[in-house]
């Protein structure tokens, strides 16, 4: 055994308020009991409802949704005398699309790393399945808790052998203890008592021992519930204590509340030693079948309390062989009969109490930890030696996702149009094309990492479009600073631009937004959009397309919008074909403005319809942009003034973002409908113009206000940061973040990893 093993712990820790946390942190110590010399450093992954309070082992905290902050993670552990790294996987927990931010620190470490997966799935989507698959390559192995799970990741995610190790969940050593003075602890000496404990939520199923109570109780009339854990902060950050409320109603009204102790508390692992050895049965009662791992099934076995469960795969490995008793989902009768049944049989309870205790020792901590060291040395003796003692290069990454100017610019009403430098020019006012860009980037700053403030952000820009549209579906583009409307506005003929850029947030607000009220709403204003954009010219025409396109993604079934996405796509199609020649393969006889969002929107709605005349003109017209647009691999755009028209010399000043960010999109659309990897680089090129990578080497982008300057000039840059300028980047810094390299999406169609 290797005499000092340096090891960082990767995942949620304490006082975070979360299962994994606990687990992480048990399993740092119960390594360190198996191994006099290993040392450990924590890498915390903090969530919206941080900063916590961490103790000194956390060395480093990763912002959830903060790419930057992977990379930085790893080149802080590559540059310790770490020599192993043990990752606590979930999919929640990462930032990014299924948390593959994750993939950015396994991919930069110089060091074996080993995976604990706590989440494995039947039915993983693409990216969920490509994420584990990439980091089965990249690590020294996945670890499983059961053997369920090894079986899932053989038959779902082709992940298999040599790559896949089963440990148990560890647990406590609790030796027994008097259980008649762990009641009179509790209040309940000399009563039956039913446990159960984790943060509380809807998926737990304690409706249905609520339920179970009345049959229960009247078998049983000394017999008594408790519910022993906090609400869960995710339950707490969208319903406040609804929930817990709710539990009490129902026990008010089934008339069994004397018979039901809430204890609202997070417990340390004493305190929960002490309820699971004082009560006489453990009840377990989740409602969804797939869950592969239950720490507290393992604690409450190691407990020696008698387990009854619903049948969801854990419960079924560990209770098997009498080990514990099992109920339908959701069946209130049949465990009100396995409950009397049990307690009426004292010794047959004591019999599961018994065996259930002796299954379990082979899973305290120290036990655990031995295993995890053994799989550690191994892993750490296999790794090239070159790799373990070569320091790396630096991290580079992204510029971290930051609001901080969208803020500023953004009140009450919505987001202000211009700014004087980085300072809000009020008198400018408000417009709906601005706000309804705003509401696309806030649905997946909060899709990324959800806060009270991005919620608040999304509510205003939302808010702004509904007062901005007319009746009959059309909208007040303009609003000035007092919220009027120009009296010409009422009658005036909808802007394309307008309607076009507000049906593409209200089809991403459909797909995206987390809140029921918000997607119904979005809803009921592009029902009324929608009829209004039969007529317009090509760039409106695109933003309908790709409005409709986020709205099927979320409802496939929605006919209306379907026959209009095709009906578009067809129309912005023949007018490619009446208008290129060999020559210029374009929509019309100029390049204008915000260019590459023609081609974006041919290949996001081929994603949806597999149409394959709108992938050909799409690539077409990308290429053709390429041609006209990248200098030595570097994006030079169309200038505002005056446009570049067939067969005229092109303007070479005041290159927006708008254009700039339309690239980074389309480029990532075309490599998500062809796989074909140049579009990535193309991708990056145009992503790096905000940068510096410009006609001027001009950095667009100012990384201490976090707003964009609003143009690039003949000979500088335009100093002031308006909405759209600064939308437009985030947008595509969005989509720079969102993109998991090319190698993610080919690990989801490699051959089995063994």
């Amino acid at each position: 055994m290797l005499s000092e093993l340096r090891t960082a712990f990767v995942g949620t820790y304490p006082p975070r308020r979360c299962g994994i946390a606990t687990f992480t942190r048990d399993l740092s110590d119960g390594m360190r009991a198996a191994h006099d010399g290993l040392r450990s450093m924590v890498v915390a992954i903090t969530d919206v409802d941080g900063p916590y309070a961490y103790p000194a082992e956390v060395e480093f905290q990763i912002r959830q949704g903060s790419k930057a902050d992977y990379t930085r993670a790893a080149e802080l552990i590559n540059y310790s005398d770490v020599r192993l790294v043990s990752i606590q996987h979930e999919y929640g927990i990462f930032g990014g699309d299924d948390g593959c931010y994750i993939l950015d620190l396994l991919s930069a470490l110089q060091m074996p790393a080993l995976v604990t997966l706590h989440t494995v799935l039947k039915t993983p989507s693409e990216s969920q399945r490509a994420i584990v698959r990439k980091m089965a390559m990249q690590s020294a192995g996945l670890i499983v808790m059961s053997g369920v799970a090894a079986d899932l990741l053989s038959r779902s995610y082709d992940v298999r052998g040599a790559a896949v190790h089963v440990i148990p969940h560890g647990i406590p050593d609790m030796p027994p203890r008097d259980q008649d003075r762990l009641k009179r602890r509790f209040g309940v000496a000399g009563r039956r008592m039913l446990l159960t404990f984790g943060l509380l939520g809807p998926s737990k199923g304690i409706e249905t021992v609520l339920r179970s109570l009345p049959a229960a109780v009247a078998a049983c009339p000394d017999l008594v519930y408790f519910v022993v854990g906090a609400t869960h902060p995710a339950v707490i950050r969208r319903n406040g204590e609804a929930y817990r409320t709710s539990l009490e109603l129902l026990a008010e009204k089934l008339g069994v509340r004397d018979h039901v102790v809430f204890r609202d508390q997070y417990v340390t692992t004493e305190e929960l030693c002490s309820y699971l050895q004082a009560a006489d049965i453990f009840v377990s009662p989740y409602l969804n079948e797939e869950q592969v791992t239950s720490g507290a099934l393992s604690y409450a076995m190691g407990a020696g309390a008698s387990v009854v469960s619903t049948p969801y795969w854990h419960a079924k490995e560990l209770l098997a062989d009498g080990r514990g008793c099992l109920f339908p989902f959701g069946d209130s009768v049949a465990l009100g009969k396995t409950l009397v049944s049990l307690l009426n049989a004292p010794e047959q309870l004591q019999r599961v109490r018994t065996t259930a205790y002796e299954f379990t020792r082979a899973f305290t901590w120290p036990r655990i930890g031995e295993t995890y060291v053994r799989l550690a040395t191994d892993a750490i003796n296999k790794a090239p030696k070159a790799a373990r003692r070569r320091k790396p290069p630096r991290a580079t990454s992204l510029p971290d996702l930051r609001l901080d100017h969208l803020r500023r610019l953004t009140d009450d009403t919505g987001v202000v149009q211009h700014a004087t430098y980085s300072v809000p020019a009020r008198s400018s006012g408000y417009c709906v094309d601005d706000n309804a860009r705003a509401l696309i980037v806030a649905l997946h700053v909060d899709g990324m990492s959800s806060s009270a403030d991005t919620k608040q952000l999304l509510s205003t820009y939302l808010g702004f479009l509904h007062f901005a549209q007319r009746p009959e579906g059309g909208y007040h583009n303009f609003m000035s600073y007092d919220r009027r409307f120009p009296a010409a506005s009422a009658s005036a003929a909808d802007s394309e631009d307008c309607v076009g850029r507000a049906v593409w947030a209200l089809g991403a607000t459909v797909q995206l937004a987390s809140d029921e009220g918000q997607r119904r709403l979005a809803r009921e204003m592009f029902d009324r959009a929608l009829p209004r954009t039969s007529g317009f010219g090509p760039r409106g025409t695109a933003l309908t397309m790709l409005g409709a396109a986020g709205f099927l993604a979320a409802d496939p079934k929605a006919g209306a919008v379907a026959a209009a996405l095709r009906e578009h796509s067809a129309r912005l199609v023949s007018r490619y074909r009446q208008e290129a020649t060999a020559d210029w393969r374009w929509f019309e006889p100029a390049l204008t403005y915000d260019n590459a969002l023609l081609p974006l929107a041919l290949f996001r709605s081929y994603a949806v319809t597999g149409n394959g005349e709108s992938l050909a003109v799409a690539t077409e017209t990308l290429a053709f942009l390429e041609t006209i647009c990248f200098q030595d691999d570097k994006l030079v755009l169309i200038g505002n003034a005056g446009w570049h028209q067939r067969g005229g010399a092109r303007p070479v000043s005041d290159e927006q973002p708008i254009d700039a960010a339309a690239f980074v999109l389309a480029f990532r659309a075309a490599y998500l409908a062809t796989g074909e990897a140049r579009h990535l680089r193309r991708m990056h090129q145009a992503f790096a113009w905000f940068l510096g990578s410009n006609r001027l080497n001009a950095a667009m982008y100012d990384f201490a206000t976090t707003g964009c300057r609003d143009g690039l000039g003949a000979e500088a840059p335009n100093l002031n940061q308006g909405a759209e300028s600064t939308i437009c980047f985030l947008l595509a810094l969005i989509e720079m973040l969102a993109l998991a390299d090319e190698e993610l999406d080919r690990a989801a169609r490699r051959p089995d990893v063994a």
